[in-house]
């Protein structure tokens, strides 16, 4: 906190289910935050950009505070609302126009004009000019600029963000705002390819890291660790993430982008919010590169644990297992071997991975585990050699030749990697019906043993090749 920034911080609070997330995924272009009317659905930071007529800005959605909020982490919430609030350039404060002015919010308005920030009252569910009139109290609080909006529509919020930009000082921030303002107006981060040319040398892109398991694990303390600051919230409650979170950093010179999911539990168990954060952490992972799958050590690998495991195996991702909670062991050979059994006995898919034994709360195997992802990343988007693998799979199924199914012979044609991200091979094959799993299931250790796959998920496909015939039958 406190060191320079490129872009001004505009911070958005308020009480709960007073239309902050609506307002913060207005702001920026997208749905990011998640939308409920149940109060307390926010309770971590979430950070994302905002470009108006050529400002830039950072905002950051907070979880509602004060007492009308039941969240049980109400107090936690708080405290990381305030801390960054002390540290931001503008505050949007977001009350609700049809809820009236409460004692809560006359409590936070004193509070905000102790602090010597710039505020924006931002008076929300204004959806019509007839509704004005009952939000006209709104303006004895005394906050100047005081807009009346409606974020759900966008309803007034263009002047809003006039409000933003007029309220900040950009000669701290002067690469923060172009000389002359876009064509048309936009809200939301520019997209990759209106993005500002690239440098002679192109910085390696991130590393694309998402971070799952079941609830309270400790998957959010292990990210706060490896991000050595305390950006996620943590608590002992299963289900204090809701949002995927994303972060990024730096290890070794190499660029990561950490994202930190919910925890997965049962469907039948999901309320509307539950599901919302489900969905995020879903296309979360589809889009990641490498899923990091945390276990909690102590209570070993449960049903839950599997099912998680289930779904990062249909990612088909990178994939690296750390064991949470390590400090609670004696570290020893003896133990280790033990409990990579244990694992690897309960999740049969995913062998393939490497374990990492590791302690976020002691910060232990950080190191280790940076190097696995790091190592998991790279043959995820491994190529192999086109001849060696001809010669590995012609050499193979020579000494190991597929069963006689029904008096007829599997006969492999060709192989070919087909591409990367992850490594997927293409057999052109006589009849598919003649390949059994077991032999399916050589084919894939085989290029393991061959090639360096140690992390990664990989594709195999086979496609039927009639001799004589130039056309091609693919099948899966």
């Amino acid at each position: 906190m406190g060191k320079a920034r490129e872009k001004p911080l505009v911070i958005i609070v308020g009480r709960p289910n007073t239309g902050k997330s609506t307002l913060f995924n207005r702001l920026i272009g997208r749905r990011l935050a998640i939308v409920d009317e149940l109060p307390g659905v926010t309770r971590d930071l979430i950070a994302g950009e905002c470009e108006w007529n050529g400002a830039h800005f950072d905002v950051i959605d907070t979880g509602g505070i004060g007492k009308e909020s039941e969240d049980p982490l109400q107090e936690l919430v708080a405290a990381r609302t305030w801390e960054t609030v002390a540290d931001c350039d503008l505050i949007i404060f977001v009350t609700d126009a049809r809820a009236g002015i409460s004692e809560g919010e006359l409590e936070f308005r004193r509070v905000l004009m102790r602090l010597g920030k710039p505020v924006i009252l931002a008076v929300n569910k204004v959806d019509h000019i007839t509704h004005e009139a009952a939000a006209a109290e709104f303006y004895g609080l005394g906050i100047e600029p005081t807009v009346l909006i409606s974020a759900i529509s966008g309803r007034r919020v263009d002047e809003l963000c006039d409000a933003m930009k007029a309220s900040v000082d950009w000669q701290r921030f002067p690469d923060a705002i172009t000389v002359a303002p876009p064509k048309r107006k936009r809200r939301g981060k520019v997209r990759e390819e209106e993005a500002a040319p690239s440098t002679e040398e192109e910085a390696q892109p991130s590393i694309v890291v998402i971070v799952m398991g079941k609830q309270n694990v400790g998957k959010s303390s292990l990210v706060n660790a490896l991000l050595a600051e305390d950006k996620i919230l943590v608590s002992e409650l299963p289900g204090t993430t809701r949002d995927a979170i994303s972060a990024a950093f730096e290890y070794e010179g190499r660029r990561f982008e950490l994202t930190d999911t919910a925890g997965m539990q049962k469907l039948s168990r999901m309320d509307d919010v539950d599901y919302y954060s489900f969905t995020r952490a879903d296309r979360a992972a589809r889009m990641g590169e490498v899923c990091l799958l945390v276990l909690d050590a102590e209570r070993g690998v449960e049903e839950m644990d599997k099912r998680v495991a289930k779904r990062i195996e249909d990612y088909g991702r990178g994939v690296v297992i750390a064991l949470n909670k390590w400090d609670l062991f004696e570290d020893s050979e003896a133990t280790r071997a033990a409990m990579t059994e244990h694992v690897f006995g309960e999740l049969t898919k995913l062998t393939f991975a490497p374990l990492v034994f590791v302690s976020a709360l002691e910060a232990t195997g950080l190191g280790e585990l940076m190097e696995a992802i790091v190592s998991a990343h790279a043959n995820f988007q491994r190529k192999v050699n086109p001849q060696a693998l001809r010669e590995v799979i012609d050499e193979e199924t020579t000494i190991y030749p597929p069963p006689v199914v029904k008096n007829r012979n599997l006969e492999f044609h060709a192989v070919r990697q087909a591409r990367s991200a992850p490594p997927t091979f293409v057999f052109d094959i006589n009849d598919e019906k003649l390949l059994r799993q077991a032999y399916r299931n050589f084919l894939e250790n085989t290029l393991r043993r061959h090639f360096e796959l140690t992390g990664t998920h990989i594709r195999l496909r086979f496609r039927e090749v009639k001799r004589g015939k130039k056309t091609r039958k693919r099948k899966k």
